[in-house]
């Protein structure tokens, strides 16, 4: 991958690089890619591993950790001492879309429910007509069982996807991603998070300005329900309770 910048504070390497930047890296490396595991670093999945060390770990294990919220920008702003762009992972998923059409990248979508997966795919299929989707599977809200198990492995490997999308919600995308890596015949695999139901429609996404402007975390809160609701609000308050302690520590001992 191209430039990392180093966290200290969380002992991860997070990329910084366009869109752009990413996708180019991507299509010359493709060909040798094997079960590689791909993190976007948002509010959520960044509160979950300050507060669980067992997510730290997790995250150390993925091979590009891109910086998707603001707080995991902020960080990695400071540590470089120049501006780090922002990867959204629902954004990256549709500029890989339009990429890999000219050189037939398959994709493959698991998450959701059939009915999300299903819209999710007619609409890529009609933004993006050249696009490969050669799958997609919406698990059962249970464990698989061992059948089930094996019949999806099948069917992910013979479609051989160079972009194995992954929609579970964050960490739990994250520690589907690193038991089925080295199982799995996908080139990337990624944890994508709501990507699905907003290019689904099943959930808004928010308007461009309020993701330019760092808001989006206030969308998803207001238009998500009480659940989402209340769990953005633990979210932002603990990443910028983290975002102050560091902010203060760099200030008063540069480090």
């Amino acid at each position: 991958m191209n430039r990392t910048v180093f966290l200290p504070n969380l002992g991860l390497s997070v990329v910084d690089s366009s869109y752009a930047e990413v996708l180019d890296r991507i299509r010359e490396q493709l060909p040798e890619l094997h079960g590689t595991f791909a993190v976007f670093l948002e509010g959520n999945l960044l509160d979950c591993a300050l507060r669980d060390g067992d997510v730290r770990e997790l995250l150390k294990e993925a091979d590009w950790i891109f910086p998707d919220g603001v707080a995991a920008s902020e960080l990695a702003s400071w540590q470089a001492g120049r501006p780090v762009e922002r990867i959204s992972g629902p954004t990256f998923l549709l500029k890989a879309c339009e990429c890999g059409q000219a050189y037939h990248w398959k994709h493959f979508f698991y998450g959701g429910t059939p009915e999300s997966l299903a819209k999710l795919t007619d609409k890529l299929k009609t933004a993006y007509p050249a696009m490969e989707i050669v799958g997609s599977y919406a698990p059962p809200f249970r464990p698989l069982t061992d059948a089930e198990e094996a019949q999806v492995a099948e069917e992910i490997d013979a479609c051989r996807p160079d972009f194995l999308w992954v929609g579970l919600g964050g960490p739990k995308q994250e520690y589907w991603i690193r038991a089925h890596r080295e199982k799995l015949n996908a080139a990337t695999m990624l944890g994508v998070g709501a990507a699905f139901d907003f290019h689904s429609g099943t959930r808004p996404w928010a308007p461009p300005i309020v993701r330019k402007l760092g808001l989006e975390w206030l969308w998803r809160a207001l238009s998500g329900g009480r659940k989402t609701f209340f769990r953005n609000l633990r979210c932002v308050s603990g990443a910028a309770w983290f975002l102050c302690r560091v902010y203060c520590r760099k200030r008063l001992f540069g480090k």
